[in-house]
């Protein structure tokens, strides 16, 4: 077979990789002085500040109008509690079902440019009409609400396939496992396993009838701060404080 300059220019590409990827590990495992936790904090901190807020977006996302919203218009609307059970689980399903596709997506065009697409429509265009839909439908249409709603949050959700990926990428071999608990559990957990305590009790400042209720409110403003992370992330990576990617420089 003829191999033609773009298949051997691909080889020495993948060839270069693969050859930098083994000298970051061998380096790593050579030079790592102490255990990964303390190696995470002295060296990799803005690594796990940027992962910390990157996915607070998508964790307030996966708590909130998903999880907090329909137990919020369960009672809200005096829905079935069979039909509020069946409405998460199809919350759930959706995402799981439509993985394949979204790594294929993050394949073809990038973690970093996936979770960024699923940020804003996780967390800054879909919450706010959807829970104000919610809290204004009629409560005959409350099962139909809730079910269509939990459907297009399901495809929009199905996005954040692309955060682990992402958040892999910022930290090397040596501190991987340690820094992405580290982020993902302060972005996700923490951040975002708050928000239906911080929803419940802004519901009792804002109406849940206004224009933006609190639930609507903290998630789109944990999504603006994952955007603002991660748009920052790549000033400090053109600035040298930071390496956005460990495993594939492109597509990200």
């Amino acid at each position: 077979l003829e191999e033609t300059p773009d298949f051997e220019r691909l080889c020495i590409e993948e060839a270069g990789n693969k050859s930098a990827r083994e000298l970051e590990e061998a380096t790593d495992s050579a030079l790592a002085i102490g255990d990964p936790l303390h190696d995470l904090f002295a060296h990799h901190k803005i690594a796990v500040l940027i992962g910390s807020l990157g996915t607070m977006g998508m964790g307030a996302a996966l708590y909130v109008p998903s999880m907090y919203g329909v137990q919020f218009i369960k009672q809200f609307a005096n829905l079935p509690a069979n039909w509020a059970s069946c409405a998460e689980v199809l919350g759930s399903c959706i995402p799981a079902v439509l993985s394949f596709f979204a790594g294929m997506l993050v394949d073809a065009w990038g973690a970093c440019k996936v979770l960024t697409l699923a940020t804003i429509a996780c967390c800054v265009i879909v919450p706010m009409p959807l829970l104000y839909c919610w809290t204004h439908l009629p409560q005959s249409l409350a099962v139909a609400a809730v079910l269509i709603g939990q459907a297009i949050l399901g495809l929009v959700l199905a996005l954040s396939a692309s955060l682990y990926l992402w958040v892999v990428e910022l930290f090397p071999v040596r501190v991987r496992t340690t820094g992405v608990s580290v982020a993902y559990n302060i972005g996700i957990g923490i951040f975002g396993g708050l928000g239906p305590l911080v929803s419940d009790a802004g519901n009792k400042i804002i109406s849940p009838k206004s224009a933006v209720s609190a639930p609507a409110a903290f998630t789109m403003l944990a999504g603006l701060i994952s955007l603002a992370a991660i748009a920052s992330s790549h000033v400090l990576a053109r600035r040298g404080a930071l390496r956005l990617t460990h495993i594939r420089a492109s597509p990200y």
